[in-house]
């Protein structure tokens, strides 16, 4: 004998098989709709990793267009540097800068005046930990703005921490140019080309992100 909810609704079984389908339905609609969530947030994490290198980076070409060139060495004592003393250089993976010292009024401070040779500070570009960092080392003449920045972990108010400009960076890369598009030495170069490659997960996914872009020294 089978059994009616009411005289005009469903059997039992029909009632049945309904929820079935409707439960069937609502997965897939639901394992499409993760699936699609999923896909979104990848895309989205992706586009901010790139946006974010782009920034970084126009961040580091406004230093190298307003600089004198690259450095081998820092001119300044950095008592920081895991090496010590005058141990940082411009390299594959390490950019040196060369930038005018300026007073609190933005006003160049020469060296030498009567050639126009600015007193110069050292800005350094390095990875640790994955995170890119920049590094002043202040030019030690009268009126100087910059200030010797620190390691975090021994900063202070005379010597703030450095700035972290990028994080997930799983390789920054600098190539020196002459003015003949050729690879030298970072002293000897017109222009550098800078690439970072950033990376993190979403969904058991790695995500990767790879800018590069170049810049042209004022080399004064």
């Amino acid at each position: 004998m089978i059994t009616h909810l009411n005289n005009n609704g469903y059997t039992l079984v029909e009632l049945l098989i309904t929820l079935t389908v409707m439960g069937l339905l609502i997965g897939v609609i639901a394992n499409f709709s993760m699936q699609a969530l999923s896909r979104s947030t990848i895309e989205s994490t992706r586009a901010t990793l790139l946006g974010e290198s782009q920034i970084t980076m126009d961040r580091v070409i406004s230093d190298i267009r307003l600089s004198a060139g690259a450095d081998q060495n820092n001119r300044w004592l950095d008592s920081n540097n895991p090496n010590g003393g005058l141990a940082w250089g411009s390299n594959a993976s390490v950019l040196l800068l060369a930038t005018a010292a300026e007073d609190s009024a933005d006003n160049i401070i020469f060296a030498d005046p009567s050639k126009y040779v600015s007193a110069k500070n050292n800005v350094i570009y390095f990875v640790k930990d994955k995170t890119l960092y920049k590094r002043t080392l202040a030019a030690p003449v009268t009126g100087n703005s910059a200030k010797t920045t620190c390691p975090k972990a021994v900063a202070t108010a005379a010597c703030p921490a450095d700035r972290e400009l990028l994080h997930n960076v799983t390789n920054f890369s600098i190539k020196y140019y002459n003015g003949d598009q050729q690879e030298v030495t970072p002293t000897d170069a017109r222009s550098v080309e800078l690439r970072v490659q950033t990376s993190t997960k979403r969904f058991s996914e790695e995500i990767k992100s790879d800018y590069t872009t170049r810049a042209v020294f004022r080399n004064d």
